[in-house]
């Protein structure tokens, strides 16, 4: 178990990723990033905040437990270009003894608007039995510790909303 001496000073809520860039190969035929790149995008900065809170890909391999999505929603909001800057942002909405709820939003570093918002369900799960599995006492703590540092009113308005067909 990691020394708790410092643990919760790196980790800042939200968790923001450092700069990002939209790369040639991610365009597709309409001019602008494609969906799979906005996923690719979000599935990196999920790394980027797991290996920050200290289960990430060296947590996976020396506990042979590992982060599982479970669920995923998107909403693409504004589009990105080739060579365009941006970052993504992680909130933790909930969390219970194996999963955490996040909320993520890209966006683009030239005029900080919203590009795409992401929410999902991620869990634990011990890799040798490929079962879900309880986060360690000291991982509770840090998210739990995220949670209570947060106000709901920064969490992305499309958090929670159905999917469906306006008429």
């Amino acid at each position: 178990m990691p020394s708790k001496v410092g643990i919760y000073d790196s980790i800042k809520s939200p968790f923001v990723t450092d700069i990002k860039k939209v790369l040639p190969e991610w365009i597709d035929y309409n001019g602008h990033m494609n969906v799979a790149y906005y996923t690719l995008a979000f599935d990196e900065a999920l790394d980027d905040f797991l290996n920050e809170i200290g289960i990430g890909e060296s947590y996976v391999k020396s506990s042979q437990n590992g982060p599982y999505a479970l669920q995923a929603n998107y909403h693409y909001l504004n589009e990105l270009l080739e060579g365009e800057q941006f970052r993504v942002r992680i909130y933790l909405v909930d969390v219970s003894d194996k999963c955490f709820h996040s909320a993520m939003e890209i966006f683009n570093e030239k005029d900080l608007s919203i590009c795409a918002v992401c929410e999902q369900i991620t869990m634990n799960v011990d890799l040798k039995r490929r079962k879900s599995n309880n986060y360690p006492d000291w991982v509770r703590e840090k998210f739990d510790m995220m949670l209570g540092s947060q106000n709901d009113e920064q969490l992305p308005a499309q958090i929670g909303k159905p999917i469906g067909l306006r008429h």
